[in-house]
């Protein structure tokens, strides 16, 4: 699109994330393609690897700069793990930014041991179809598992603020999605895979933030 690529959400003073995954529409749109196995311009895009939703990220902030859209300093990109985990929890402290349990009704993934129901999940749905976390972000547990920027490492021992990691030969996913059951959907999960692996469970979504170097 010519104007604001996504709804954004206010985080923090400098750090704004989309309010939703980045649809099959808005992939097509910007790169003139769409990758995804399942069929619908308004659910997320998927089938899309690291790389490709990094080449989205520059491509929007080209788009947008040009637009006058990108303050000095920022640009479009993959959130970082631990933004994705902070934007995702929006402030709970439980396994789950909606409590203790993930249940049917709250998120698209395959199976809840918190009610022992299968939840008849064979494909995504279109964006912001259950609701929001506290901060009004859509599809933080499940759908797609997201793309982040940075590489994937073993936690270093002790505190850390705001942590990056760079130089790895994988890449971290978060979130679960409609294959999984609640165990890979909690907040604090962590998957990854090689920057070039696709699947249809594998989108992303995006922040304006300040420019970091994977």
């Amino acid at each position: 699109t010519d104007t604001e690529p996504v709804h954004p959400v206010t985080i923090s003073t400098s750090f704004w994330m989309g309010e939703h995954e980045v649809t099959q529409a808005d992939y097509l749109a910007l790169m003139g393609s769409n990758p995804s196995y399942f069929s619908g311009l308004n659910r997320p895009v998927e089938r899309v690897t690291w790389s490709n939703a990094r080449a989205y990220c520059m491509a929007l902030t080209v788009q947008q700069a040009n637009l006058g859209n990108v303050p000095a300093g920022f640009e479009y990109r993959l959130p970082t793990e631990a933004e994705w985990e902070y934007a995702c929890r929006a402030g709970t402290t439980t396994e789950f930014n909606v409590g203790a349990g993930l249940y049917c009704g709250d998120a698209k993934f395959w199976y809840s041991y918190h009610s022992n129901t299968n939840c008849s999940s064979t494909e995504t749905d279109p964006v912001g179809s259950y609701a929001p976390n506290a901060w009004g972000l859509y599809d933080m547990h499940g759908n797609v598992m997201e793309w982040c920027l940075d590489s994937h490492a073993s936690y270093a021992p002790g505190a850390a603020s705001d942590p990056f990691v760079t130089g790895g030969t994988s890449r971290v996913l978060r979130g679960g999605g409609w294959y999984y059951n609640t165990d890979y959907c909690r907040s604090a999960y962590r998957s990854h895979n090689g920057p070039g692996s696709m699947s249809n469970v594998y989108g992303f979504r995006i922040v304006l933030a300040p420019i970091r170097v994977p």
